[in-house]
């Protein structure tokens, strides 16, 4: 009898199970492919949207009225092209707020009040119900295989964005104003004999004469052209700053209308910079910024040749006080430990 050895065919069977495999393969990586492009759309619309959030806090806090963070949060949501964009927006509901702290570059808190927040996060997560469920499309090809895969993909984004006040007012404090953390009505008072306790300021710039502090007071107002570090840094704890100790009466005037006439600005307290202080304000040398206190200007007092502030004085701040920051930088921080 005949043997019969025909393996005719034997190769397409292999190949068959090759290109179902290879199938298979491309259609994780495309789905994969899928998945990374829908969540760098939403990554970029959270972004944004904390951002333009974040720049509401100061208000919000001093109205104790959250929504001006939470009206911001959905300015770009006309120009969002994530998948669901025009039905799943970002709200309120996508909004919190949270605590960093800037000493240590870590989020201590979140679900903050808004009374306790310097930062926003604004998320679009399963959890509220808001994550962006995207199609896949071939991975689901497992199922003829006996897996059990969904035919859609939940995607996760947040960010977080705080804000780092900028200063601006032309008055620096000595620190023996600030033996501890009190808030003390104080007097502020350049050039007063043996009485002087703070100094007139415009920071890096060497002309501190009462043209450049006046005008100084005029940039606090619209936060344009305030002081700035070499190539933009951030004025911090640190910084040389230059003093000057004269008086001049027209300085008191602007400050006045200032503090207590200019509807942006009136009512508001604000961060000066704490300096050594040497018992005499030098202009020539610059002395570091050691910490920074919060003033609430309560009257300006003009008698000549010694003028001075009045006000409550609070030391030992951060420049993240959102409240006191009529002028502020914001920035996005890390977010570790969230697995998206």
């Amino acid at each position: 009898m005949a043997r019969y050895n025909n393996q005719r065919g034997s190769v397409l069977v292999f190949v068959t199970l090759m290109i179902v495999l290879l199938l298979i393969m491309v259609g994780m990586g495309l789905d994969t492919g899928q998945l990374t492009y829908v969540r760098s759309q939403g990554q970029a619309a959270v972004d944004a949207a904390a951002l333009a959030a974040v720049s509401g806090l100061p208000e919000a806090k001093l109205n104790n009225d959250s929504s001006y963070v939470t009206s911001r949060a959905g300015v770009f949501n006309s120009s969002n092209n994530y998948v669901e964009s025009k039905t799943n927006t970002i709200g309120s509901g996508n909004v919190s707020y949270v605590q960093y702290d800037y000493v240590t570059n870590t989020i201590v808190k979140y679900g903050a009040t808004l009374a306790e927040a310097n930062g926003v996060r604004v998320a679009l997560e399963q959890a509220t119900g808001s994550g962006i469920t995207t199609p896949v499309f071939l991975t689901p090809l497992l199922n003829l295989f006996g897996a059990s895969v969904s035919g859609t993909h939940d995607v996760n984004v947040s960010a977080v964005a705080t804000i780092v006040g900028k200063p601006s007012i032309p008055i620096a404090v000595w620190n023996s104003l600030c033996p501890g953390n009190p808030t003390a009505l104080v007097q502020l008072k350049q050039q007063h004999p043996g009485e002087e306790n703070s100094c007139w300021t415009t920071y890096l710039d060497k002309s501190s004469g009462a043209s450049d502090i006046k005008a100084l007071f005029d940039a606090g107002e619209t936060c344009q052209g305030l002081p700035e570090g070499p190539n933009g840094a951030p004025i911090t704890v640190g910084t040389p700053i230059y003093e000057n100790k004269g008086q001049a009466a027209t300085v008191y005037d602007v400050a006045e209308d200032f503090f207590f006439k200019n509807t942006a600005t009136k009512g508001r307290c604000w961060y000066l910079p704490v300096i050594t202080g040497t018992g005499n304000c030098n202009e020539k040398n610059p002395s570091p910024i050691t910490d920074w206190a919060k003033f609430c200007p309560s009257g300006v007092l003009k008698h000549g040749g010694h003028s001075y502030f009045e006000g409550t004085l609070t030391c030992n701040q951060t420049l993240g006080e959102a409240e006191n920051s009529l002028c502020f930088s914001n920035r996005l921080v890390r977010e570790p430990g969230k697995g998206y």
